[in-house]
């Protein structure tokens, strides 16, 4: 689904034994693509907003792609169903471009990637969330990236997803309000 896929499918034993496949979005994945955006919480998809969780937005993603997005999934394999989606994009987005560039903070795009990532409700606290992030980070070293930036921010009332991010070494650099939020950016630099 895009013009990077360095790295091949991983295995993964998580905390609660059971097994998935991380790995990039392809194209026999769409019903279960959709099917997954269907089955996450209100609460799960009032933090996820990279695009809507309908049938025609999941259409686009296959149909018409952007190939500044890659697009990853966890499958479970004892249950062959999409547990986690998560999405890279080259350089940032132009809300984010635009926050930043108020804060007099400018980036090199082909240096820096804007992450959005979701995990099954039922699946969080699982070790998922981070051995996919530790997937894919390694793929964006080998793309020569060297900042990831959240993809919307965080907001600042999903203390679960901030911890997360500082466990993983996200550094917070603002709080800025959105949709009736509050909600802080955050940046990862990679070594």
């Amino acid at each position: 689904m895009s013009r990077y896929n360095i790295l091949p499918a991983e295995r993964i034993t998580l905390k609660n034994n059971k097994t998935v496949l991380v790995r990039e979005l392809e194209g026999r994945d769409k019903d279960c693509l959709f099917k997954y955006l269907q089955l996450l919480s209100g609460e799960s998809r009032s933090r996820f907003g990279p695009h809507p969780f309908d049938w025609p937005a999941v259409m686009a993603i296959f149909d018409q792609p952007d190939n500044t997005i890659t697009r990853y999934i966890a499958a479970s394999e004892t249950e062959n169903i999409v547990v986690a989606y998560m999405l890279i994009k080259q350089g940032m987005i132009e809300a984010d471009q635009q926050r930043y560039a108020q804060r007099k903070q400018f980036f090199d795009k082909d240096k820096t990637c804007t992450f959005a990532p979701s995990v099954a409700d039922g699946w969080q606290s699982t070790g998922l969330g981070t051995a996919m992030a530790t997937y894919i980070e390694k793929e964006l070293q080998e793309r020569g990236i060297n900042k990831i930036i959240l993809w919307g921010g965080v907001q600042a009332s999903n203390l679960k997803a901030i911890n997360f991010y500082k466990k993983r070494g996200y550094q917070f650099i603002a709080s800025f309000w959105h949709d009736e939020k509050d909600n802080y950016d955050m940046i990862k630099e990679l070594s």
